[in-house]
């Protein structure tokens, strides 16, 4: 059996190593940091705290305005509050079913001025397979790109976090806290201990439905996203972090 294991891992190992090459055809197109470099970042979550958060904060004033997932509906209730502006969606790609994030066509990305979609996943074939039909995808309906996040770094945060998936909105705040961007904004985010905005996900209404929500899939661990970063937090040398009111009072709690 370990030998079974080792061999599957040196399977994976390889086949990230070939992610990393702008020779392999089937390889995914990585999202580089030093595109970043030097500017104004802001990640908006869907957290009920959201609107708290950003009562003070122009969000279109920023460099590059980030959402995840059904984000750009989201913003479209709240547009003088939440930024009229989606440079970036972070998608799980999840677009049917039970637990979907929302559909993403070509077209809807294109009329909300989406310029890229990032997903995080290249884990297993079923995930690499669920990437590399949305690229053609969307190459066919000629909407935005779509980008990885780098194979080796989410090993890693995986790794980091006890062999446990992270969830997108930790994926994107990790990797851009250790990028050589100017100022990253993090706004939007309780680690599943409030409700989501009104709107957001309609089977999440209070505060008991989000950690329902996330144990029902039993991949993520919230309190240990939370530890590693405010770990990260510490390490890294963006020169500007602002963390919204709610997501310090959340992430630094004591649960």
């Amino acid at each position: 059996m370990d030998q079974v294991w080792s061999i599957r891992y040196a399977r994976r190992l390889f086949r990230d190593h070939l992610a990393m090459q702008r020779w392999w055809p089937r390889g995914p197109s990585l999202l580089s940091a030093e595109a970043f470099r030097g500017r104004r970042i802001i990640l908006i979550g869907p957290a009920d705290t959201v609107l708290e958060d950003l009562a003070d904060t122009n969000v279109d004033d920023y460099d590059y305005v980030i959402r995840f997932n059904n984000g750009i509906e989201l913003s479209k209730r709240h547009p003088e509050i939440m930024g009229c502006r989606t440079d970036i969606l972070f998608h799980n790609l999840r677009e049917t079913g039970e637990r979907s994030a929302g559909a993403i066509p070509g077209s809807y990305l294109n009329e909300n001025g989406v310029k890229l979609v990032v997903y995080p996943h290249w884990r297993t074939s079923r995930l690499r397979n669920l990437y590399l039909k949305k690229r053609a995808v969307l190459a066919r309906e000629g909407g935005p790109p779509i980008k990885l996040l780098p194979p080796l770094e989410m090993r890693q945060l995986r790794a980091d976090l006890g062999d446990r998936a992270p969830t997108i909105g930790t994926c994107a705040s990790l990797f851009f806290l250790a990028s050589p961007a100017a100022e990253v904004a993090l706004h939007g985010f309780t680690f599943f201990e409030t409700a989501y905005v009104l709107g957001y996900n309609g089977a999440v209404k209070n505060a008991a439905d989000a950690r329902a929500w996330v144990d029902q899939g039993g991949a993520h661990e919230p309190l240990s996203e939370k530890t590693l970063l405010r770990h990260r937090l510490k390490e890294s040398d963006v020169a500007k972090v602002v963390l919204g009111t709610n997501v310090r009072r959340y992430l630094y709690a004591d649960r």
